[in-house]
């Protein structure tokens, strides 16, 4: 049609970008968008709805927004609070974070609920630091913070691993008498955990009056990350028979994850039995990947591979991993390269799976066949993340990557 000198209309490309998202093609649709743009079509309803469904089908996340965003503009709805909160919180779950922040900087009257977006699109995107700077800001206009705000910054505080900031968030919240907000008690356990004082943790648990699974949730994970498995073992079993509350996936995740930690190996197979046969919950990725762990600390390999066949292929793709790091502890060559040729079947541009080989055989002095890892890495062009380490000094942060330099 296009060779003939026909063009199309606002509802044939709909039609052909439906036919693009059908095929995941994104070269195609992006070539229809060119199209769409030079023919003026770009503001219309229809136009932008199938732009949209494209792109999302397609993975191309980051055009999404731009869609939506022209939808709302359109529309003249961006002049509604509750809509330029949800443009804020889009942007930042979609990695773009100055699109989000220059949304938040143009909103002169400011809500609560405007603050608490643009706070929580820093946290769930890795920036707990410019959260929290946001936080004291917010603080200083006279606004003040429901539980979801402040859950959101001792979530900030939780990932930084600042006990004193934390500490400090907890004062506010008793001077502001929200210190019986359930949602705030259950972030309070899940910070002064993060932070290494169990003990804080756990005398706010005990402080909280009625608990709900959310509550006992979060103790138990305490527990489990401090690698207490019969702590973590004893509360879970309190809650399921003395209160009598119905556990459900995530709360076995805590137990599983407790008796990984632990080594606690027949407790561990026990429960991951009993989720599925007492309470009808099947195994998820993380109940998988936590039972793999286990069964790699205490040297069971073999028990541990036989494990991962039997597994879908979704939860084998992140099951491999424990095990081979399981292989380099315990210096099982023969298995670990079996394991690597899984992994690298599944992801062949994992640097990861490339690294934990090398260190195996570095482990066991096997120094050429370590150094031949390391060249496939660098003749893939694969980068590994570098490693990482953060202190906090006077209230500031410093962050020192691997490989940097003393100045």
């Amino acid at each position: 049609m296009a060779h003939s000198g026909v063009h199309g209309n606002n509802l044939t490309y709909p039609l052909l970008l439906k036919a693009c998202a059908n095929l995941a093609s994104i070269q195609h649709g992006t070539m229809l968008h060119g199209h769409v743009l030079k023919l003026g079509f770009q503001a219309d309803t229809f136009v932008q709805t199938a732009l949209l469904d494209m792109y999302s089908k397609c993975s191309h996340v980051s055009s999404a927004p731009s869609s939506v965003h022209s939808l709302v503009l359109k529309c003249g709805c961006d002049v509604e609070d509750s809509i330029e909160n949800l443009l804020i919180t889009m942007y930042a779950k979609c990695g773009r974070l100055t699109s989000a922040r220059r949304i938040f900087d143009l909103i002169i009257e400011k809500s609560m609920l405007t603050w608490t977006s643009m706070i929580a699109g820093y946290v769930h995107s890795g920036h707990p630091v410019e959260a929290l700077d946001l936080f004291r800001r917010m603080v200083k206009t006279g606004i003040r913070p429901n539980g979801a705000t402040l859950a959101t910054v001792l979530s900030a505080c939780a990932d930084l691993g600042s006990l004193s900031t934390g500490e400090e968030i907890e004062e506010y919240i008793f001077l502001n008498g929200l210190e019986s907000d359930q949602q705030i008690q259950t972030s309070l356990i899940h910070m002064y955990s993060k932070c290494g004082s169990i003990m804080k943790a756990r005398e706010v648990f005990e402080r909280v009056r009625d608990k709900d699974l959310t509550v006992w949730t979060s103790m138990i994970n305490s527990y489990a990350i401090h690698g207490m498995g019969d702590e973590a073992i004893s509360l879970f079993h309190k809650m399921t028979t003395a209160e009598r509350i119905m556990p459900d996936a995530i709360v076995y995740t805590g137990v599983l994850l407790a008796c990984s930690h632990s080594g606690l190996v027949e407790d561990g197979l026990k429960y991951f039995k009993s989720m599925q046969k007492d309470f009808g919950i099947a195994p998820t990725v993380e109940h998988c990947t936590c039972l793999i762990d286990l069964l790699g600390r205490v040297g069971q390999l073999d028990l541990a591979f036989d494990a991962i066949q039997g597994m879908p292929l979704e939860v084998q793709a992140q099951a491999w991993g424990p095990l081979l790091s399981a292989c380099r502890i315990h210096g099982n060559v023969e298995l670990g390269e079996l394991v690597t040729d899984r992994l690298l079947d599944i992801n062949p541009e994992s640097s990861g799976s490339y690294v934990l080989m090398a260190n195996l055989y570095t482990s066991l002095g096997k120094w050429k066949e370590a150094h031949m890892m390391r060249n496939l890495i660098d003749g893939k062009g694969l980068v590994k993340e570098r490693g990482w380490s953060q202190v906090e000094v006077s209230h500031s942060y410093h962050a020192f990557a691997a490989g940097n330099q003393p100045q």
